[in-house]
């Protein structure tokens, strides 16, 4: 077996000490700053007295700042599940079978109202109505919808109920503008109540919305239209969207369509909210007590796939005159949050500062992870001591590389060793 070393094993002395200045770093540092944030859950409470805009300005900072000391990654809040329908599944396009069916009905009413069959012909337009209500209001059902009130209201007229036959022809009027029935198809008498009902204001849907409790805004389609109880005018005939607010309780929304001249009556039963709830239970324990918050907090981390829950509260600070922040920690699955503290936060931009850091001593103080600035600012090979230990290493081996050189008197400086 021959082996040869050359000159380069300058080199090799090089890599070979500068090869372990990874594992110079402390352990602490390296598992530090490749460790994963822990995902974590901040949950936020001001008062009912604080201005929603001011505990905006103060809370939606907060988080940023304290994931800057405390090493973790805040994640959603989760939501306690969607209200609103879906339009496309509430309210489907009609297909061409639906749309024939539709017709068909009214088709065999236009029969029955030939053979003065009058219950039988009202029942098919009944069925026919319901059926068009189901499916979006487009170009293709509000033509259906427009001949099933023509119809309705000839039957009106037959059974003497002229003012009610007059309502329904201005229904059908709303949907089909500028129609006017053929005078040698239908007779003088509709023919007369068709003409006064031209001469009445084309009419809308109106709603009534209520809410329980009352006092809740109300949006159609994401414009303010007040709080309940009032009526509502949605103002078109396809889905609209209805919401309401109300402090401290779940939004609540859905989604209708309505023809001119209907009336409904919308009632919503507005459920508390859960971050609302929970700051009533801490509100309830004076502040440094959490009694009964423990199973809230866990529906929170459950829902959140987390561990760690940090509550802050705030609130006016009647001493002071500026506003008064609490913290709580979960400690345990099961069991009610931990009193963190309270501090007093002056008035002014810098809130939000001040809860911030507070908030982050805290959490650090009842053992969340902290960030190590030193440790965990850059990675080893951008430390300044490790390249300063490289350099150095370099002018060992380079200190090395000429002692070989001068004592060797072979041209290519080799050693051969034979076996």
């Amino acid at each position: 077996m021959r082996s040869s070393s050359s000159r380069r094993s300058a080199v090799a002395v090089l890599l070979c000490f500068a090869l372990p200045l990874q594992f110079a770093v402390p352990p602490a540092a390296r598992a530090a700053g490749g460790e994963t944030p822990e995902a974590a859950l901040l949950l936020k409470y001001a008062a009912p007295d604080i201005p929603e805009e001011a505990s905006r300005r103060m809370f939606d900072p907060v988080p940023g700042k304290v994931a800057g000391e405390v090493r973790v990654r805040w994640v959603p809040v989760p939501a306690e599940g969607p209200f609103a329908k879906d339009p496309d599944a509430a309210h489907p396009v009609p297909g061409d079978e639906a749309l024939r069916r539709i017709s068909g009905k009214i088709s065999r009413a236009s029969a029955h109202m030939e053979r003065v069959e009058n219950r039988e012909a009202e029942r098919l337009l009944q069925e026919a109505e319901k059926e068009a209500r189901s499916y979006r209001f487009t170009e293709t059902t509000l033509p259906f919808l427009a001949d099933i009130f023509l119809r309705e209201g000839i039957l009106k007229l037959r059974a003497g109920e002229a003012h009610a036959a007059e309502i329904l022809f201005s229904r059908s009027l709303a949907l089909r503008p500028g129609f006017t029935p053929d005078p040698a198809l239908f007779p003088p008498q509709v023919l007369s109540a068709w003409r006064k009902a031209a001469g009445r204001p084309l009419p809308e849907a109106e709603l009534l919305v209520q809410s329980l409790p009352s006092g809740a805004s109300i949006e159609v389609d994401g414009a303010l239209k007040g709080r309940t109880p009032l009526r509502v005018r949605p103002g078109r005939t396809g889905p609209v969207r209805i919401r309401l607010s109300h402090k401290g309780y779940r939004d609540a929304e859905g989604v209708g369509q309505w023809l001119p001249g209907d009336a409904e009556t919308l009632d919503f039963t507005l459920s508390g909210d859960r971050e609302a709830r929970l700051g009533e239970l801490l509100s309830d324990g004076g502040g440094r007590r959490a009694r009964g918050a423990g199973p809230l907090i866990d529906e929170f981390a459950a829902a959140a796939s987390v561990e760690r829950v940090a509550v802050v509260t705030l609130e006016k600070d009647a001493a002071g005159g500026g506003y008064l922040a609490r913290a709580y920690s979960r400690v345990a699955p099961g069991g009610d949050p931990a009193y963190l503290g309270e501090t007093r936060l002056p008035p002014g931009d810098g809130a939000s500062h001040a809860v911030a850091e507070w908030l982050a001593a805290r959490l650090v103080a009842h053992g969340w992870p902290p960030e190590s600035k030193d440790l965990e600012a850059k990675p080893w090979y951008k430390k300044w001591w490790v390249w300063g230990m490289v350099v150095a290493g370099a002018g060992i081996a380079a200190a090395l590389a000429g002692g070989g050189g001068g004592s060797g008197g072979s041209g290519d400086s080799s050693i051969a060793v034979d076996f």
